[in-house]
């Protein structure tokens, strides 16, 4: 099944499917969290289906339906990173590319996707480039990224966009709620919007991380020892705190400048975000959102996190009006 927010993107693409336009390089755009994989698969499932439903979705009975389910599904091909964060080798592709090359071994469609596309290193670009400028016929290639600009130009001039965007709150709050998900509001705001990443979090119990950053940051706040919440910090999810970290000082500067509650990410520190906002003046935060940037920009680089935390948080007593 679809997910419901994508109904617009489903619809669109079995158009172009009913009118036999469909384009043989697709690049599924748009925040993480929001469901671009699964809809990819979904998609090549009912592309490959011999029964597709009334709404143009795979049947999961068919013997297409379950090679697929199976992994065993001669034309439909997938490649990622090995790990997250590691880049796509231009072997992988090569490979990939000489696969697509076949013919069909079930005289329909040729499906691959490569998830993560943003990935691939520039050699593994330029590999795919050529594939992409003589495409097999019947073959159609699906790009998923959260980041299409590192994309190189060339890749991404030669796929066709599809835009995949954050459902509105109601829909969200709707969906997590039908999954049993608690705290389903605050969850959608630390997820800046995406419900699968929402789920994720209150799945994994990593939003409990978020709240260790809060007490060292009022810890700090307050000039009380810091190296035991730098000492839990460093043993967490650095990126993940370092980008709610960033949320908490564009929170304060929308307290400060009066926005609105629903504006704010850390929505259930309401209360903490009131008593700091002035307690450092706009210039401060600003000045500190640089040197944050600067260590969220450098986290591809190996680094002791404990010193890296006691750094942060020494360096956030200095800004604090006593």
């Amino acid at each position: 099944m679809i997910y419901p927010w994508q109904t617009t993107q489903w619809n669109s693409l079995l158009d172009l499917k009913q009118q036999d336009r469909l384009p043989h390089a697709l690049l599924f755009k748009g925040m993480a969290g929001t469901g671009k994989y699964d809809f990819a698969c979904q998609f090549a499932r009912a592309l490959l289906c011999k029964r597709v439903d009334s709404k143009g979705q795979a049947c999961g009975q068919c013997d297409a339906c379950q090679l697929i389910e199976a992994g065993t599904h001669p034309d439909f091909l997938q490649l990622a990173p090995e790990e997250p964060g590691k880049a796509i080798k231009v072997d992988e592709v090569r490979s990939l590319c000489q696969e697509m090359q076949l013919t069909s071994q079930y005289g329909g469609y040729k499906l691959v996707i490569i998830n993560h596309a943003d990935s691939m290193n520039i050699n593994a670009s330029n590999s795919l480039l050529k594939t992409l400028e003589e495409p097999t016929a019947n073959s159609i290639l699906i790009l998923v990224s959260s980041s299409p600009h590192r994309l190189p130009i060339t890749i991404r001039s030669r796929c066709q966009n599809v835009m995949f965007t954050s459902p509105d709150t109601a829909t969200a709050l709707d969906w997590l709620q039908a999954h049993a998900c608690q705290q389903a509001e605050t969850l959608l705001s630390l997820a800046h919007g995406s419900p699968l990443a929402a789920l994720e979090l209150g799945e994994s119990g990593d939003h409990e991380q978020r709240d260790t950053l809060v007490n060292a940051i009022l810890a700090s706040s307050q000039d009380k020892p810091i190296v035991g919440h730098a000492e839990s910090l460093s043993k967490l999810h650095s990126e993940r705190l370092l980008n709610w970290f960033y949320d908490w000082l564009t929170d304060l500067v929308n307290v400060q400048q009066g926005a609105e509650t629903s504006r704010l990410v850390h929505i259930d520190k309401v209360k903490e975000l009131n008593q700091l906002a002035g307690k450092i003046t706009l210039k401060g935060l600003y000045l500190y959102m640089d040197q944050l940037n600067l260590i969220r920009r450098a986290q591809s680089i190996p680094m002791n996190t404990q010193l890296m935390w006691e750094d942060l948080l020494i360096s956030w007593k200095q800004y604090i009006q006593r």
